[in-house]
């Protein structure tokens, strides 16, 4: 039943579905509504059962999805998942909260969905540009959605109703929603112990960023060309000794932490790809010397990473929004799982390789190591080692750093792994469940598993025709990729329209953080803090309009952090302007800074010309300062 009302909604809803989700109101037009019995409910809404059991309240189910929204919303959010499509009364009430950036609607019967279509009038929530879908297929799949919508905060909003009839699909897709908040906590816990050096290192790099191409022209270079992927973890060993004919066979890519082996071996890659910012990281190739091999590197790596002997550097687009603003946007991006290797696979795959085989990717610890034999990492443990603390002791704190657990083994067995190597092993088994690219296989056979990377071994390599010739012919032209003439004029340009949001922003903060005291000091007096209040919305309306406000907004904790609990009285929340405004100005002040050193240095070294009618140098790397811990 669903009253007097006969209109054709599932056609209507449909129709606007078709312009915002074509695709998805095609796969619907031909999906078998589920059989639901609608009935009105107390307050006149419509309502519906399935099976018996209600699907919302039979009172008030606009009420209950709002109340349901208060109790399970966390402050601050910009994405709401909404599990299970009911009749729309979740989606209504997620879409009406405000600051709410994007609702994510995950369904795992497309009957559902079409049943939903079916019931009422859903034009308004269907045409509005926040919402998206996900009908069926893996759940794990939600973990890529999230990221790939740059999702930061987000709200799960559940009612066990609605997940009843498929409690397997919806508990694997909570189980993968957990996986990204671990993600995201690392993400935190990455950008609160590494932010300040990633603006440290960006703003000391800058300079050299105009002489360097962008990724973007390495698109397809290799059409049709096998490449082998090279990390460093313990099974590297097991390929080395066939490493010089697999060269003659494979375009070669290496990751930062397996240069050494590959060079011990005799072999230079030929593309080293190197995107961590830290000092140590950079000690696991300061002392190698790859003379013919391209390198690919992040903005924000260390220093002296960009001053090596290579044919070419090329730069990829930054992942940090003052690196994007430094070194230009279009240079073509790599995939981030939060470790080289993974970066090493997108470039892979944007060279355009035939079958991306990938060594030494254990993703555990196979028989108890961590790294290959040469790596940096076991050689200091080796060298370090003593009788009180032998080698051993720095392996086991490695194995045993972060939560680990058994898992599947590419050759049937079981690996230890930890959570930090699940996350990399999902970002894989997200990327090849959409078939991005080419086909990956692995060659560790004691390595963890992952879902859609197959085993291979060395004789399937082996017999493979040789492409050395057509691979160096490649590189050569590689080789003499130029970078744009204006270049350096437009680096120059952008510090000096960086410094001036950035000025701005600080400003801004400044005065809002004067307001808010203000109107805390008008409260305690008995008085109205309108004025307050009012120059507030203006310093705000200031902020979100500044053109470099993600910049700013780089180096704030997370709000939860920063604000503690959710503010009850006017009070508290002026406090927290305080503190809000504070930490934006800060953060405004040390880029500032650190733009303004990188500015006059560039000018008293002559490598860029900021006076009008005078050609720019050409620019030479910063970080002389950085050779040292």
């Amino acid at each position: 039943m669903r009253g007097s009302d006969e209109t054709d909604w599932l056609s209507v809803n449909l129709a606007v579905l078709a312009k915002t989700q074509p695709e998805l109101a095609e796969f619907l037009s031909g999906s078998e509504a589920a059989a639901l019995e609608h009935a009105v409910a107390k307050n006149g809404s419509l309502t519906a059962r399935r099976e018996g059991r209600w699907l919302h309240s039979p009172r008030d189910p606009a009420g209950e999805a709002a109340r349901v929204l208060a109790a399970a919303f966390v402050p601050g959010s910009d994405t709401v998942i909404v599990l299970g499509a009911g009749l729309g009364w979740t989606i209504e009430a997620a879409l009406a909260r405000l600051g709410i950036e994007r609702v994510l609607v995950c369904e795992a019967e497309a009957s559902m969905l079409s049943a939903m279509l079916a019931s009422r009038d859903l034009r308004s929530p269907l045409a509005d540009p926040r919402l998206s879908w996900m009908v069926g297929g893996d759940p794990g799949a939600l973990m890529a959605a999230l990221t790939d919508c740059g999702a930061k905060l987000v709200t799960l909003l559940r009612l066990a109703s609605l997940e009843a009839f498929d409690a397997d699909w919806y508990r694997r897709l909570r189980g993968a929603f957990e996986r990204w908040l671990s993600k995201e906590e690392i993400n935190v816990n990455t950008l609160r112990r590494f932010g300040r050096l990633w603006i440290g290192n960006l703003t000391r790099n800058a300079a050299s960023f105009p002489g360097f191409p962008g990724i973007e022209g390495l698109d397809g270079a290799f059409e049709g060309i096998p490449a082998l992927v090279v990390a460093a973890g313990p099974s590297l060993d097991d390929l080395l000794p066939f490493l010089g004919e697999l060269r003659r066979r494979c375009l070669l890519i290496a990751v930062d932490t397996a240069l050494r082996s590959l060079l011990l071996a005799g072999c230079e890659p030929d593309f080293l790809v190197i995107v961590d910012p830290q000092y140590w990281n950079w000690r696991h190739i300061a002392d190698l010397e790859a003379p013919s091999t391209l390198l690919v590197s992040e903005p924000a790596v260390f220093p002296p990473a960009l001053r090596r002997a290579h044919p070419a550097i090329f730069l990829a687009e930054s992942l940090f929004p003052l690196g994007r603003a430094l070194a230009g946007t279009g240079r073509g991006a790599l995939g981030a799982g939060g470790s080289v290797a993974t970066s090493a696979w997108d470039l892979a795959r944007r060279l355009g390789a035939s079958t991306i085989y990938m060594a030494g990717l254990d993703l555990g610890y196979p028989h108890g190591h961590t790294h290959a034999k040469a790596s940096l990492f076991e050689q200091r443990a080796l060298t370090s080692a003593s009788r009180l603390a032998p080698a051993a002791t720095s392996q086991a704190a490695a194995l045993f750093g972060a939560p680990g657990e058994w898992v599947a083994a590419n050759d049937g067995g079981r690996i230890y792994s930890d959570q930090r190597m699940a996350l990399y092993a999902w970002w894989f088994e997200a990327r090849l469940a959409r078939r991005e690219g080419a086909a990956t296989k692995s060659l560790s056979a004691s390595g963890r598993a992952i879902p859609g990377m197959a085993l291979a071994t060395f004789d399937e390599l082996l017999s493979l025709p040789p492409r050395r010739s057509a691979i160096d012919d490649g590189l050569r032209q590689l080789h003499a990729i130029q970078v744009p003439a204006d270049s350096a004029a437009r680096l120059a340009e952008t510090l000096e329209a960086l410094s001036r949001g950035l000025g701005g922003i600080a400003d801004s903060a400044s005065r809002g953080l004067a307001a808010a005291q203000s109107g805390r000091q008008a409260l305690s007096r008995g008085e109205a803090a309108t004025e307050a209040l009012a120059l507030l919305s203006e310093v705000d309306a200031e902020l979100g309009a500044n053109a470099v406000r993600d910049i700013a907004g780089f180096l704030l904790p997370p709000l939860r952090d920063l604000f503690g609990t959710q503010a009850s009285t006017l009070t508290d929340s002026l406090a927290q302007s305080e503190s809000l405004y504070t930490a934006i100005g800060a953060s405004a002040s040390t880029q500032l800074a650190l733009l303004e050193e990188t500015r006059l240095a560039l000018n008293e070294e002559g490598r860029l010309a900021l006076n009008e009618g005078q050609p720019a140098a050409s620019p030479k790397p910063m970080g002389a300062e950085c050779d040292a811990e």
